[in-house]
């Protein structure tokens, strides 16, 4: 993959403009990346704040197998980010601070550091995906209610694009090995990354909240509960709420 780097100082949201140039006929493995972006999003509408020296980065896809691409991002996205944070703070000290969230998050010390949102489009013969991805390197914003962190608690934070070059790196491999393996190799990556088997935790909806513990993840990707009844069940979409 011969990867395109875009920089921009400020814009608005890099995955906008990397769908606008997507609709446009842009060719694949195009990185467009802020140093400064004033109206980031996250997924269910929430807005990702950026106050600066943070990663802000949209990637552009062509995959010709969309339905398997699309299921196995969030995860092969969310193991990308977990190695490039660990390439930038290889020895902590004691536990491994970070630990991936069902299905795209990043953690540091059980806090959000960073996020991934997948939009797709284009016509039917010619499909893209975009993934955009935030984290927060030098500092986390304040966000009444969200418990957040940043990279620098840890290490000297990196740059933005230091960070950016390693994790589309990461990206690249692993979107080899779903190639070459299948989901498979990245489920296992992510379950070795994740909360353990058995951790409670809790699925928020917009109208539903149920508590169970963690079981796994099924071949497609879907969280695997057990609720306290003993009944497993697979969860497609919520909030993930750890104790």
């Amino acid at each position: 993959m011969n990867w395109r780097f875009e920089y921009h100082e400020t814009l608005g949201s890099t995955s906008d403009l990397c769908k606008i140039r997507a609709e446009a006929g842009e060719p694949e493995y195009l990185a467009v990346q802020a140093f400064s972006q004033t109206a980031g999003r996250g997924t269910r509408g929430r807005t990702w704040t950026d106050p600066g020296g943070n990663l802000a980065i949209s990637l552009l896809f062509r995959p010709a197998d969309p339905a398997t691409f699309i299921a196995a991002l969030p995860f092969l996205t969310a193991v990308a980010l977990y190695e490039t944070a660990t390439h930038f703070c290889p020895s902590p000290v004691g536990p491994m601070p970070f630990m991936v969230k069902w299905p795209n998050d990043l953690l540091l010390d059980g806090r959000k550091m960073a996020g991934v949102l997948i939009e797709t489009g284009g016509p039917q013969g010619r499909p893209w995906v975009v993934v955009g991805i935030g984290a927060n390197l030098t500092q986390a914003p304040e966000i009444p209610g969200r418990r957040l962190a940043a990279l620098s608690e840890k290490t000297a934070a990196p740059s933005a694009k230091a960070f950016g070059e390693i994790l589309v790196a990461q990206i690249e491999r692993w979107t080899t090995i779903l190639t070459a393996q299948g989901f498979a190799p990245i489920r296992a990556a992510w379950l070795a990354r994740a909360h353990p088997v058995g951790s409670r935790l809790a699925v928020q909806g917009c109208e539903t909240y149920i508590t169970g513990s963690f079981s796994g993840l099924d071949a497609q990707g879907r969280l695997l509960l057990t609720l306290p009844n003993g009944e497993t069940i697979p969860v497609v979409t919520g909030d993930i709420l750890l104790d």
